[in-house]
């Protein structure tokens, strides 16, 4: 057994970018492995340190990449990886569903956040805040702004109206160049869009690659504004100022600081959270959290961000 660390969290993009911390700090100790999916690779490779990233596709590629290491941390945690390190003793994340089953159904309470409770995980103290090493940066001739549109689930997302009045603000008060990013399945959304802000500088660029250029591409902005999803993590990780826009979610699910500058959400929504991931549909029938959305008060707000 020799005197390397291995880490491993195989997805969602939001939490391999908050494990980003933990496994920076496990790689001050001695080299440090972390596996991901092949997916998420690109995200392990920018962490800082003495990091080895292993892109892992199951069972035995997962067991080959913690073979020799002396201290194991599973922030996955699910059948996978249990049966992968079994005889490893890792120290395993552990979610506290009964709390965060108690916040869908209305309580005050909070999450604790999730960066922090992954550093916990592996026995370590100190700053378990994200980050990524930031190689690209916005140019001078042009002040250049990402509104994420669309997304896998329907109710987190920023609605088209409101993405479309943004960009019209950003690029007519600001002069901005606007991104519309997104995934392939977004693409239409964001063409759409972009064709009703006329003769503006707004960019349809969803869909343009995998995670690799969506960092490239997020680095090089001056802000994002995104829904509560994987491009706001990436975002605040890269050191980009980050308006991560909330709707059928909230912070009290703990992805994100509670102090967090950017978090913005409209008031008076009791029954938001409706849904770990914010669902497909509004279960009140109304969509209040997301009808209410006035894209100047999120215009104004982001202005705080980057002046």
């Amino acid at each position: 057994m020799d005197d390397r660390y291995f880490a491993v969290r195989l997805h969602s993009l939001g939490d391999v970018v908050l494990a980003s911390g933990t496994v920076r700090a496990m790689s001050e100790a001695g080299e440090t492995i972390f596996a991901t999916s092949p997916a998420y690779s690109a995200v392990g490779k920018r962490i800082p340190g003495n990091v080895t990233v292993k892109p892992v596709s199951g069972y035995k590629d997962l067991r080959r990449a913690a073979d020799g290491c002396g201290i194991c941390v599973d922030l996955q945690n699910n059948l996978t990886t249990r049966i992968s390190l079994l005889g490893k003793k890792p120290l395993r994340y552990s979610l506290n569903r009964g709390k965060r089953k108690s916040i869908l159904k209305g309580s005050s309470e909070f999450m604790d956040w999730r960066a922090r409770e992954y550093m916990q995980t592996a026995g370590l103290s100190g700053d378990p805040e994200p980050v990524l090493a930031r190689l690209g940066y916005p140019g001078k001739d042009c002040m250049d702004i990402g509104i994420v549109v669309g997304g896998r689930w329907p109710m987190k997302a920023i609605p088209a109206g409101v993405v479309t009045e943004l960009a019209r603000l950003f690029c007519d008060v600001l002069h901005a160049r606007v991104f519309l990013i997104g995934s392939q399945a977004d693409r239409k959304t964001a063409e759409l869009s972009a064709d009703e802000c006329g003769y503006r500088k707004v960019i349809p660029v969803a869909g343009e690659g995998g995670i690799e250029k969506l960092i490239g591409r997020i680095e090089s902005l001056n802000l994002l504004v995104s829904p509560d999803s994987g491009p706001a993590h990436l975002g605040i990780a890269l050191g980009v100022p980050t308006q991560v826009v909330f709707t059928a979610t909230s912070p009290a699910l703990g992805f994100f600081r509670k102090d967090h500058p950017g978090l913005f959400a409209v008031s008076g929504v009791p029954c938001r959270p409706c849904h770990k991931h914010g669902g497909r549909r509004c279960r009140e029938g109304d969509e209040q959290c997301r009808k209410r959305l006035v894209p100047r008060e999120i215009f104004q707000e982001a202005l705080c961000l980057i002046q």
